[in-house]
This record gives C-alpha cells, sequence and structure tokens, in this order.
C-alpha cells in the first residue's frame, strides 16, 4: 500500500505527463459524444489501481500508459453495441454530407488498424509532435516516424477520392 502523499504526488505527476496522451487515447477509443466519459475512468482507473504501481517493474508513463489501454479496450468492448445503437438512432447533424463521408473514411480506416498503429495515426492527427509520441508510446522516434509515414501512405491508398 502507497502512502495517501505519495500517491497523491504519482497521481499528478502522471496528470501532469500524460493529459494531452489522455484526450488522444479517450478520443480514439469512443465515440464523440462520450469520449470525456472515457477519459474519466481512465482517470479512476489509474487513481484506483496507483496502489499496485511499482516503480522498480516500470516507470510512471509505462505503467500510465497499460492502465489506458486497458480502460479503453474494455470500454470499446462493453460499449460496442451500445454505441451502434446510438449511431444508427442518433446521426451527428453536425457535419456536412461530405464532411460525414469524410469522416467515416477515416473512422473506417483507423478501425481497421492494429492498436499501436490506431494510437499513433490518431495522435497524428492530433498534431501530437514525433517526440511526444515517443515518450508516450515508449517507441523509437525514428521507428515512429517510419510507421507514421507507412501510415499515411496505406491512408493515401485506402482514401484516394480525399
Amino acid at each position: 500500500m502507497i502512502d495517501p502523499r505519495e500517491k497523491e504526488r504519482l497521481f499528478e505527476e502522471a496528470l501532469a505527463e500524460n493529459h494531452m496522451w489522455l484526450g488522444v487515447i479517450a478520443r480514439n477509443n469512443a465515440p464523440s459524444n462520450s469520449w470525456q466519459d472515457l477519459e474519466q475512468e481512465i482517470w479512476m482507473a489509474c487513481w484506483e489501481s496507483l496502489n499496485s504501481y511499482d516503480g522498480e517493474r516500470s516507470g510512471l508513463r509505462t505503467w500510465f500508459s497499460s492502465v489506458a489501454n486497458n480502460t479503453a479496450k474494455e470500454f470499446r468492448r462493453t460499449n460496442h453495441r451500445m454505441r451502434k445503437r446510438d449511431e444508427a438512432v442518433y446521426p451527428n447533424p453536425v457535419f456536412a454530407e461530405q464532411d460525414r463521408d469524410q469522416l467515416k473514411a477515416v473512422q473506417e480506416f483507423t478501425e481497421r488498424l492494429g492498436e499501436l498503429d490506431r494510437q499513433v495515426f490518431t495522435m497524428y492527427l492530433n498534431d501530437v509532435s514525433y517526440a511526444e509520441m515517443s515518450a508516450a508510446l515508449v517507441v523509437n522516434e525514428v521507428n515512429l516516424r517510419k510507421r507514421v509515414s507507412r501510415i499515411k501512405e496505406q491512408f493515401k491508398a485506402n482514401c484516394r477520392d480525399f
């Protein structure tokens, strides 16, 4: 059991280092009308599991990424049917028809990507720097740049009309 003051300090440190990354994970794994719910669930999961954090086995960023990704996966799994129903019943009226088609193409492409590629692509679309992506994903920056280039080529090949 971690001392309550140490737990609060670690939580604040995780918040300071990962607030942007958290938004990316939430937006990437939840529909537009509930990404803030997922963001809160991730913070709650981090707080609740902080007692099990072992700084000797992993760094705070690595631990945070693991908790955040596991929470996001569970959120997607448990809310899949409800999201599909909501999308069919309540289409988003904000987007024009062409914007909807483009958004749908991006979403469909993103859904076909693996977990890491989906995170990288979403971060890229949200203008996250390569250095920040590298630190958040614990991936070498050179490899990350190659991965982004490959994903962009795949996207261009799959979405020629856009």
